[in-house]
This record gives structure tokens, sequence and C-alpha cells, in this order.
């Protein structure tokens, strides 16, 4: 994956941040997506525009991982997250 691919949050996706962790929802299709620890500091880092490396440091920066298992991880919710439509690829 490209490291400069960044994603957007649709306007019809709305954001619940709790303690540690966050909830999803998609006003269109009325699924909720609950988010952990990590897939929520993902979130935030989604919210504020960051692109793929920057979301890996982000990763780093916040929990103890290796660069590639965090890397792997994010690919993973990253293709999750857009197969829920929660965010879009952008460009």
């Amino acid at each position: 994956m490209s490291e400069t691919r960044q994603y957007t949050v649709p306007a019809d996706v709305l954001a619940a941040h709790l303690e540690g962790e966050a909830v999803l929802l998609n006003m269109d299709t009325k699924d909720y997506f609950r988010l952990n620890a990590t897939a929520a500091c993902v979130w935030k880092g989604l919210e504020r525009g960051l692109d793929h490396q920057a979301l890996v440091d982000e990763l780093l920066k916040n929990f103890e991982v290796e660069p590639a298992d965090a890397a792997g991880e994010l690919d993973r919710l990253l293709d999750e997250l857009e197969q829920r439509r929660l965010i879009v690829a952008a460009g």
C-alpha cells in the first residue's frame, strides 16, 4: 500500500469517542462499528487527515508494536473500514 494514500470520512459517518475506544455510526446503512483503543487511535488520525505512514507513526508512538506489524494491522483495519463504507480512499 502506498505510504501517502489518504482517506476521508464521509459526512454520513458519525463518531463518538469514549474512554480509549470509539463507536462509529454509518447514518446511511445504520450500522454501528466499535473500535478498540488501537483502532480508535487510527480513527483520530483519519479525522486529522493523516496519510498511511503518519498513521503507522501514530501507532508506533502510542503502542508497543513493531513497524511491520503496525503497517499490516493498519492495512487490515483500513480495508475493513472501507468495506463498511466508513472511510473512502481519497483521490
